[in-house]
């Protein structure tokens, strides 16, 4: 101190020093600027060689560790002993306690820190006004690199700390001038002047450095507790930094950094912070409208420079943005990705002169990019997906349509778009879309204006039509093909058969109606796609199938034996009765009576329902007990459709018959409760039931073998009533079999039969043969049986009937078969 010229300092050396150095700052930096305003050519050299820098280096930490840091409240500012140590400075005997100085007052302090961080404001503001010291390093250009975070919170502090209360002793307690001096020394105009000098180095420093030093005086540590105003004065202003321009991008970049894969805590994190309203924002609504434009615009620069990380943060927070706030993120976010498309989609323009675009090829393409970004990118978050595809769904669905048509190289970005929508919705939501899709009238019509192109560069274009473009021909609005693919690759089974369901029951009730033959075509194709291509997959409900195909069978034998009631009634009326007038109920019954042509018409459908009953049993080992017992109700209405001895049906109803009176017999025979000895016959008679349904023949051959030894070994299951019942059915209509190798060993066990439970078999045989209404080959068949049993039995013929007319009758069905069959 001798050496300055100060000798009387009374133990104020280091407030006595830090002035010394900032005059010699001051100094240093005045001869900065007068040289670099003097300089007429602008070069890169520096004015400040190393040991300069590391003189103002030092006598920067002299006046920020003297000079400012022992007059900052507890909580403020850095800890002296976390900051990043120099090489510059003497780190210990800046951080030591201060020996030998006198404990100064309150107002003292603020008094001081308000000198030393005016003097330092003083030398960057003067830099602010030589426009070429930008390129130089000067004493402000350091202050602003190196110590913003002391400067911020001496700042803070000086304007926004609160006001300390005076103590009141017995001796001032009547002095006013308690009440009228500031307790910590600062005027209310000094505290404004240091607000403004906050907010002016606020706005001016770089706002990478600004975020940095804002979060640093928020502290991390417990051990250094931040007190509750500068914590808000803080979060108060990085708030501001998120609302300018690019003030989310500064955020998630400082709080991100470089890392390659984000945490999950630091997604948290970021979300929380860039979501909190700042307390400046009268709204949410108003927040949200702020960031959202931010938001997505750094969605699209990061997606098309390859910036994953961004990306990925980006994502989360809009994410969360929708699962808080669904309607005003859709509003804000959402509409400003998809809403040209969906408006453009349902618009209806009058008056238009010539063909417009709606959605130029660049647009598309960032649009479903953005769309594969929280699609794919994101979380997989029913919400969020929910209402990104929602309302674009459909029109989204044409674009893939479209894509594959075109071969365009977007398809792979809308399938996996519309994949992930259709795999995370539920099935009944999923279910919706497609109805909504397959059945829009405006498509079938051609009434949509709106149509995708290809674009001039290989991608799609949305246009708008001036006029309607119909469909022509058979042209469909979309591809069945494209859409059963489609259907297989969500790989969701329950939604393969809700859907083909909802098909069949479409197509059966548009068949009664005048519907636009456009979509019945549609959709049977589908059916029929559906049937060829997924397979096993749309069999998923075999019980709403079942029922279906019920439905369907039992209404085409309804119609069967109306039109027959009518022909009947035509034979009987051969003379008209013009007295006799037909009532207004009966005329209309006649003309919802249906017609042959009806019912040739639905016989395709009748055919499907068939093959789908055949199919659910031949996937299915094991139906759940309401399916079987529908499959049992449907013998019923299979065994009158038999009856009408229709061509194309004989065979297809005749198996099918048969697979289910095999099927219902085995279920039965499951059912049975254990006994004795039944076990082994029990799973004989299954074992038959299952030979019997498959398709090789000599498997179900195997099966009436199995069938015939259990009949001649008298095994009870196959010698009760309802047990016997059942193979005499079953060797019926295995006798009708049109191979000569299933129905010759199917008279074979009916030749068996009548051996052993003679009569009772040989009575219902008879009636069988002697029924006209039965087809000839089928009562030649029975006969044959009848006929083995004759020649087998000889004279013993009587023992089987109970009188000696029986046994005449039976020796005329022997005359009779012989006649017929010469």
């Amino acid at each position: 101190m001798q050496r300055l010229g100060i000798d009387d300092v009374q133990g104020n050396e280091m407030h006595v020093f830090v002035n010394k150095c900032l005059d010699l700052l001051i100094a240093i930096q005045t001869s900065l600027l007068s040289i670099i305003e003097n300089e007429k050519d602008a070069t890169e050299r520096d004015y400040l060689g190393v040991r300069d820098l590391r003189l103002v280096h030092t006598l920067l930490q002299v006046v920020i560790s003297w000079g400012m840091y022992p007059y900052f409240l507890p909580g403020v500012g850095v800890p002296l002993s976390k900051r990043v140590k120099s090489g510059y400075t003497n780190h210990e005997l800046l951080t030591q306690d201060p020996k030998g100085s006198t404990e100064p007052s309150a107002a003292e302090n603020a008094t001081q820190l308000l000198n030393n961080t005016r003097a330092l404001m003083d030398m960057i503001s003067k830099c602010q006004t030589v426009a070429a010291s930008k390129n130089y390093t000067t004493v402000g250009s350091i202050l602003l690199a190196r110590h913003l975070p002391d400067l911020f919170a001496a700042l803070l502090q000086l304007a926004y700390a609160p006001k300390p209360q005076p103590k009141m002793t017995p001796a001032n307690i009547h002095d006013p001038s308690m009440f009228l001096s500031p307790a910590d020394g600062i005027t209310p105009a000094e505290r404004d002047k240091c607000a403004r000098m906050f907010a002016w180095l606020f706005a001016r420093a770089d706002v990478h450095r600004c975020m940095e030093s804002l979060m640093l005086l928020l502290g991390t540590s417990p051990l250094h507790p931040v007190p509750g105003w500068l914590r808000s004065i803080c979060g108060r202003f990085l708030s501001k930094i998120l609302l300018r321009p690019d003030g989310v991008a500064t955020v998630i970049e400082f709080t991100v950094g470089d890392v390659e894969q984000v945490s999950l805590d630091q997604l948290e994190k970021v979300s929380k912070l860039v979501l909190t309203v700042p307390q400046q924002m009268p709204s949410v609504e108003s927040y949200y409208t702020a960031i959202a434009p931010q938001l997505l615009r750094l969605l699209k620069d990061n997606i098309r420079n390859s910036k994953t990380r961004v990306c990925q943060v980006v994502t989360f927070i809009i994410g969360r943005m929708i699962t808080t706030h669904i309607g005003l993120s859709k509003a804000v976010v959402v509409d400003k990705v998809t809403g040209a498309l969906v408006k453009s989609w349902e618009e209806i323009k009058e008056d238009m002169e010539d063909d417009v675009e709606a959605l130029s090829e660049d647009d598309m393409e960032q649009m479903l990019k953005i769309l594969h970004q929280m699609m794919v990118g994101g979380e997989p978050s029913p919400v969020v997906i929910q209402t990104f595809v929602g309302d674009a769904v459909v029109p989204l669905y044409h674009l893939y349509d479209f894509t594959i048509k075109s071969k365009s190289g977007l398809r792979e970005t809308i399938l996996d778009i519309l994949i992930t929508y259709f795999r995370i919705m539920t099935t009944g939501e999923i279910l919706n879309d497609l109805k909504t899709i397959v059945l829009s009238k405006r498509d079938l019509s051609g009434a949509r204006q709106a149509f995708f192109a290809a674009g001039p560069s290989g991608g799609v274009v949305l246009r708008m039509s001036k006029s309607a473009r119909p469909l022509g021909g058979n042209e469909l609005p979309i591809d069945p093909a494209v859409m059963i693919e489609f259907i297989q690759k969500i790989n969701n089974p329950e939604l393969c058969g809700d859907f083909f369901l909802f098909l069949l029951n479409q197509y059966t009730s548009l068949q009664s109606l005048s519907a636009d033959p456009r979509l019945m075509l549609l959709i049977l194709q589908l059916v029929m796609g559906m049937q060829d291509t997924l397979g096993t997959e749309i069999l998923s409900k075999p019980e709403q199938i079942i029922g279906f195909a019920n439905n369907v069978v039992d209404d085409y034998v309804d119609r069967l034996e109306q039109v027959k009631q009518r022909h009947g009634s035509k034979k009987k009326s051969s003379v008209v009765d013009i007295a006799n007038i037909v009532s207004d109920e009966d005329r209309e019954a006649m003309e919802n009576m249906p017609t042959e042509e009806d019912i040739q018409n639905d016989l395709e459908s009748l055919v499907m329902s068939i093959n789908l009953l055949r199919a659910v049993m031949h996937e299915n080992d094991e139906l759940s007990p309401r399916a079987s017992q529908l499959l049992e109700s449907s013998l019923g209405p299979l065994k009158r459709l038999e009856s009408y001895r229709m061509q194309e049906l004989q065979e297809p109803v005749h198996e099918l018959t048969l697979a289910i009176t095999s099927y219902v017999s085995a279920q039965k025979m499951t059912g049975v409760k254990k006994k004795d000895g039944v076990d082994e016959s029990r799973q004989k008679f299954i074992d038959a039931m299952k030979a019997l349904q498959d398709d090789l023949l000599p498997v179900r051959a195997h099966g009436i073998g199995i069938l015939r030894d259990m009949v001649l070994a008298k095994d009870p299951l196959v010698s009760s009533a309802e047990g016997l019942d059942s193979v005499l059915d079953i060797f019926i209509r295995l006798v009708q079999d049109e191979d000569s190798y299933i129905y010759l060993n199917a008279i074979k066990g009916l030749s068996a039969l009548t051996d052993i439970h003679g009569n009772k078999i040989i009575e219902k045989l008879g009636i069988i043969y002697a029924d006209e209404k039965e087809s000839l080959d089928n009562r030649l068949r029975v006969g044959e049986a009848l006929l083995q049993t004759v020649q087998r039995s000889g004279d013993a013929l009587s023992l089987y009937s109970r009188c000696q007319d029986c046994a005449a009758g039976k020796q005329n069905i022997l005359t009779d078969y012989q006649s017929a069959v010469w």
